[in-house]
């Protein structure tokens, strides 16, 4: 996640964060409904920011197998260590900033 808390000023300098070091390996077909290749991982990210503090949550699609404990209890069902980079592994993940700058300050005026 890549954020400028400065981006209508002549120098916008970004902060960037790993949210999730790997989400999909490998090239992903763009040719649409006659497409032969892999089609698995589709263009799925969004960002929002809590209205209570701020801080960014951000919304992606990932079709790697994880069993770790930042993704239980709900796992992918059906999907094995095997399956990573298939549409059987495809799922979306969450991730919400817990420090740092916020996008907008809560603090009324």
């Amino acid at each position: 996640m890549a954020q400028s808390l400065a981006a209508a000023t002549s120098a916008p300098g970004f902060s960037y964060t790993t949210v999730n070091p790997v989400v999909h390996h490998g090239g992903v077909c763009e040719g649409g409904a006659l497409c032969t290749g892999n089609r698995d991982l589709y263009d799925d990210f969004g960002i929002e920011a809590s209205p209570t503090t701020g801080l960014a949550s951000i919304v992606y699609s990932d079709d790697q197998y994880q069993n770790d404990a930042n993704h239980k209890p709900y796992p992918v069902y059906n999907c094995t260590q095997a399956d990573t980079d298939t549409s059987t592994c495809q799922h979306t993940n969450v991730a919400t900033q817990t420090s740092g700058n916020v996008i907008y300050s809560t603090k009324k005026k």
